[in-house]
Order: C-alpha cells, then structure tokens, then sequence
C-alpha cells in the first residue's frame, strides 16, 4: 500500500578537517541525514549520497572553486552491479537504513578531492583556494518504506513481504547550504 506523500529528508554536508594538506591529511566527507517523518522509515542508500564513498564516484555531489567560480572535475561513473537484494541479512542489508523521526544519522567516508589519486580528481584543487561542494540537483532516494528495516524487508526462506515495492514516489533531499573547504600549502 502506497502512502500519499512522502516524507522528506534533510541533508548536512560536513568536511572535516575543513582546512587541509592535500595527501598530507586524512580528510572525512560526512552526511548527516534527518527525516521529517513522524515514523521510521527506511531508505535504500546504495547509489545514493547516503553512502558518500560511493557517491563521490557516481556524480551524486558537484564541487567548485570559490575563488574563481571554476566547477571541479568530479566523478560521474556509473556501476553495474547485480540485481538488489531485499532480504534482510542479504547482499545488500548494509545499504537499507533506518531513519528514526527527527534523529540525525550520520554516514562517513574518505574525501576524494583531498587526494592525489589521479584521475578526475589529480590536480584539481589548488593550495590557498577555498571550495564548496554541493548535493546534485535532483539528488533524491528513490526506494523507501515506513518501518523498521527488519520490519519491512524480506526474510530469506519465508514469503516475500513486498520489500521490492517502495512506499511512495522517490524522497527529494534537500540541504540548507553547501559545505566549504580550504586547500593549505603543504609548507604551512
């Protein structure tokens, strides 16, 4: 059964340190997530910005330089991958998330443009510039249902609780304000 509409999810984008070495300093993309629901749900975060490791490949984010309003080279590979898995303890369970009503919840990864990693990314920041990095447009999740994972998705060996079906039409997300950083001279 499909709810009328759904709830929306607010995003916060975290850089930290926000001021840093390139390749001289570990550096941490975070995104805090909260829901507006007045229940739980749970979001399929897989291809999404909700798995900022894999969204900094995919062009979930776009980045440019404050000082000369330059857009950043970032990723926008796209990944085949076997079909979803909506068992609960499956394939995937790691990817369905839970988001309690108003709680944050935060997800962490490594910040690819504080690295040297060749590619997109080699030679993309500059030191003494100032950057933001944004959400894409029409960044959205597309699968959610109302519940508690282990409430909604499929048990192996039992009959299917219709996990493949989502609960509504696809969640925009919406953020206050991009997150700014700083490239330091590595001399400093």
């Amino acid at each position: 059964m499909a709810l009328a509409a759904p709830p929306s999810i607010a995003i916060t984008l975290a850089i930290n340190p926000p001021n840093f070495r390139k390749g001289a300093d570990d550096v941490e993309l975070s995104v805090t997530a909260v829901s507006n629901a007045s229940y739980p749900i749970t979001v399929f975060a897989w291809s999404k910005i909700l798995n900022p490791g894999l969204a900094q490949l995919r062009g979930n984010l776009k980045a440019f330089d404050r000082d000369t309003a330059e857009p950043l080279p970032m990723h926008s590979m796209d990944m085949k991958r076997v079909p979803y898995s909506y068992v609960l303890g499956g394939l995937d369970d790691e990817f369905f998330v839970t988001l309690e009503p108003g709680k944050p919840a935060k997800f962490n990864a490594s910040f690819g443009l504080a690295h040297d990693r060749g590619g997109d990314y080699e030679h993309s920041t500059l030191p003494g510039h100032r950057y933001l990095v944004d959400v894409a447009p029409g960044e959205e999740v597309e699968w959610w249902k109302k519940g508690r994972k282990e409430d909604v998705l499929d048990l192996s060996g039992q009959p299917s609780r219709g996990a493949y079906y989502a609960d509504g039409k696809p969640i925009s997300l919406s953020i206050d304000e991009p997150v700014e950083f700083k490239v330091l001279p590595l001399d400093d």
